[in-house]
C-alpha cells in the first residue's frame, strides 16, 4: 500500500508545481492529514459499508473551512477509486516531497515527559543546523520511556531513552 501511497502523493505534488499552488495546499495539507490520521477518521474512511455519498460528506462535514479546491478533488478521487484509505499516507508523502522543495523537514521527537518550549528550541535548532534544512518539529509524550527521548526525522531516528540504554545493558549482561 506504500507504493500507491505514493504514488497518489507524487501526483498530487506534481500537479501542485505546475500549476503553481504548491503553498497554498502544502499548508492546508498538513491539517487535512492530521486529522484524517485519527482512528475514527480511518475508520470511517476504510469502512466497505459506508458508501462513497457519506465519505465525502464526511470530508465535506470534517473540513467544514473552503479547502482547495486541487486538494477537495484529491480526497474525492481517492473516495471514487476506493482509495480513501490511503488518503493520509498519501498527503503525507505530498507533504514530504513538498517540504523537501521548501527546503524544509519535519521532527517528531517523543520523550517521557513534556518537553519545555526552550528545549524544543534546542533540538530543532541542533537538527537544524546539522541537516541544513528548516525544521517543523512536533512532540509527544509516552511515559513508557522512563526517561531521554527519541527523534525520527528524514528517514532517520535517533534513541536516547533511558529505556533503549536499558534493553542495551541487559544484551550485553546476556552475552558476557
Amino acid at each position: 500500500m506504500a507504493e500507491v501511497s505514493a504514488r497518489y502523493g507524487k501526483a498530487l505534488y506534481d500537479l501542485t508545481v505546475a500549476t503553481g499552488t504548491l503553498d497554498e495546499c502544502l499548508d492546508q495539507a498538513l491539517m487535512v492529514r492530521d486529522v484524517l490520521d485519527t482512528p475514527m477518521s480511518r475508520r470511517v474512511l476504510s469502512h466497505p459499508h459506508i458508501s462513497e455519498q457519506e465519505k465525502n460528506a464526511f470530508i465535506q462535514g470534517v473540513f467544514s473551512t473552503e479547502l482547495h479546491v486541487q486538494l477537495r478533488d484529491f480526497l474525492r478521487l481517492l473516495i471514487s477509486k476506493n482509495r480513501a484509505n490511503i488518503a493520509p499516507d498519501a498527503l503525507a508523502a505530498f507533504i514530504h516531497l513538498g517540504m523537501r522543495r521548501r527546503g524544509q523537514v519535519e521532527a517528531h521527537v517523543v520523550s517521557a515527559t513534556a518537553l519545555r518550549d526552550d528545549q524544543l528550541e534546542a533540538l530543532r535548532t541542533l537538527v537544524a543546523n546539522k541537516l541544513g534544512k528548516q525544521v517543523d518539529i512536533t512532540s509527544a509524550i509516552e511515559p513508557d520511556l522512563i526517561g531521554g527521548f527519541y527523534l525520527e526525522v528524514d528517514g532517520h531516528f535517533v534513541d536516547c531513552t533511558v529505556r533503549k540504554q536499558l534493553q542495551d545493558l541487559k544484551l550485553e549482561m546476556g552475552r558476557g
